[in-house]
């Protein structure tokens, strides 16, 4: 290779002007340089084509005892056809079932309801209706079926509970520990879903709490069979049966059963006692009683809770029931006027002391004596 000063002195003798064939520049310096880097890229082409043509011939090879032979590319090894084309089956979209009937799991409603008695029912109808015992119907209506439950009336209005016990209604003074006592369970019974009742509060006059799991006494399911009647002033016990209910016309109005207004326990639907359906009327041991209006006798007797009790039937619907009496003055079937001793004040059945229970119903619903009472 030429060196640099060479180089410079050849371009030098041609700043001198000296005219140099093509000869001489081919064969110069500068010639040398360019031819050498020509051949080098032609090199460079021609072994590319070459590999390039050498690719694409087969080389023949010669098979002993025969002519020159192509190699062939290996083949697939031959496989049996498939019996039938697999072709995937659509899978249709998620959907969800249609359900026609939904299930609800079984379990207590949320609050104690009411329910009205209908013509037709029992109390067992209604306790297997709702999913209770008779036992837990009873004893959460204590009031209002006055352990008589052969009296029950279309138009009663009862307490449902979700679960069997007893509903329950506070009395003055009671604790959560006598209420747990008094039915027999643990005070722990008490603090459940259906009380709004948090441990160590004090109980209020008039609160109703479910009882969870609560008894209470049992009673006499069935009426008791009715004594002989000597007579229509002849007395009788319990309800009265097949005697003709025909009398005098109401007035249309009521009396005072007692003579007097005041009340000495508790009013209808009293707040400390929501199941109460009469007025607790104040009278003394042996205070005669008086029809409220004119009418006959359907119920002389004992009947329950009631005590001794006298029930008239006005002929317009209404009915009036008399409780606690100590005595009877009238017998089945009997009339009556209004104003007429019917028996006298007492304290006998579900009772702490002389009063007269007083119920008016209309249709069999337990009303409100005071909104008639003059």
């Amino acid at each position: 290779m030429e060196t640099s000063e060479t180089l410079r002195a050849d371009d030098a003798r041609n700043d001198e002007g000296r005219a140099l064939s093509w000869w001489e520049r081919l064969h110069g310096p500068r010639g040398r340089i360019l031819m050498g880097r020509l051949t080098a890229h032609i090199s460079v082409l021609l072994a590319a084509l070459l590999i390039l043509m050498v690719g694409r011939v087969r080389p023949p090879t010669q098979a002993l005892g025969g002519p020159a032979q192509e190699i062939l590319p290996p083949q697939p090894l031959p496989t049996e056809p498939l019996a039938r084309a697999w072709v995937p089956t659509p899978v249709p979209p998620l959907t969800r079932a249609a359900l026609p009937h939904t299930v609800i799991p079984a379990r207590p409603r949320a609050a104690v309801i009411t329910y009205t008695v209908q013509p037709g029912d029992s109390l067992s109808s209604i306790a297997a209706q709702f999913g209770i015992t008779i036992w837990t119907l009873i004893w959460s209506n204590r009031e209002a079926v006055w352990d008589a439950p052969w009296l029950i009336q279309p138009g009663l209005t009862l307490y449902i509970p979700p679960v069997d016990g007893v509903y329950h209604t506070v009395a003055a003074g009671e604790t959560v520990e006598s209420i747990a006592a008094k039915y027999q369970v643990d005070p722990s019974a008490l603090y459940n879903e259906w009380n709004d009742l948090k441990e160590g509060q004090p109980l209020t006059e008039g609160q109703q709490l479910l009882v969870v799991g609560g008894k209470d006494k049992y009673i006499e399911l069935n009426p008791p069979p009715p004594k002989p009647v000597p007579g229509a002033a002849g007395r009788s016990s319990g309800i009265c049966q097949g005697v003709s209910y025909t009398g005098p016309g109401a007035n249309g109005w009521f009396v005072s059963p007692t003579g007097s207004g005041r009340v000495s326990g508790w009013f209808f639907h009293d707040r400390r006692n929501p199941g109460h359906i009469g007025l607790d009327l104040a009278c003394r041991l042996g205070d005669p009683i008086y029809a409220a209006d004119n009418g006959v006798v359907t119920i002389a007797g004992w009947n329950g809770g009631y005590g001794i009790l006298v029930e008239l039937a006005h002929g317009n619907g209404y009915t009036t029931r008399y409780a606690h009496l100590s005595e009877l003055a009238v017998g089945c079937g009997q009339s009556v006027y209004q104003g007429q001793i019917i028996g006298y004040c007492g304290s006998t059945g579900w009772s702490s002391g002389p009063h007269l229970h007083f119920e008016i119903r209309f249709g069999g619903a337990p009303q409100d004596p005071q909104s008639y009472l003059p």
